[in-house]
């Protein structure tokens, strides 16, 4: 039986979000790992509010993703 984790699948596969532009009301899009994106009409630069994902919370992260934990890691250094 092949199991994987559940929480890891935005990771692994990105998902597409469409934000409203702050700035001209433009489509900005974001992947599941963007923290933040430039809109294609003005050029506003839009950051994205963090959430937490399973790599900060799941004691096994590493194992997943041991790339992501390390530099997660160096970023709050």
């Amino acid at each position: 039986m092949d199991r994987s984790c559940p929480g890891a699948d935005n990771v692994k596969i990105p998902e597409l979000e469409i934000r409203e532009c702050p700035k001209c009301g433009g489509e900005v899009e974001f992947f599941t790992r963007d923290k933040k994106s430039t809109c294609a009409d003005c050029g506003e630069v839009v950051f994205r509010e963090a959430g937490p994902s399973c790599i900060d919370w799941c004691p096994v992260a590493s194992t997943c993703f041991p790339g992501l934990v390390k530099e997660k890691a160096a970023q709050k250094k």
